[in-house]
């Protein structure tokens, strides 16, 4: 008798379950995108990183210098960077 009344119960706990999941799973899933400005100012640092290559023959530097300036695009303008034009540039 116990086991016709507790299956209901976790057939309605599994459906609930089940909503829920599938409710919030493309909250879960999707990752915000980057604000516009943000995207912008990523594009200024890759072209400055070409242009890096170009003058000068130590690559290091410049790919120290191109994650130097992302992190001050990610910061939104937070964090200096010899190339923090590129944040000022993005609006």
């Amino acid at each position: 008798m116990k086991q016709k009344r507790i299956f209901p119960l976790i057939s309605c706990l599994a459906v609930g379950l089940y909503f829920l999941i599938f409710c919030f799973s493309d909250s879960i899933a999707q990752t915000p995108e980057p604000p516009e400005r943000i995207e912008k100012c990523i594009h200024c640092c890759t072209y400055k990183k070409e242009v890096c290559y170009n003058l000068n023959p130590d690559r290091r530097l410049c790919e120290t210098e191109f994650q130097n300036c992302v992190a001050t695009c990610k910061s939104e303008g937070n964090v200096s960077s010899d190339w923090s034009e590129c944040w000022s540039q993005s609006e």
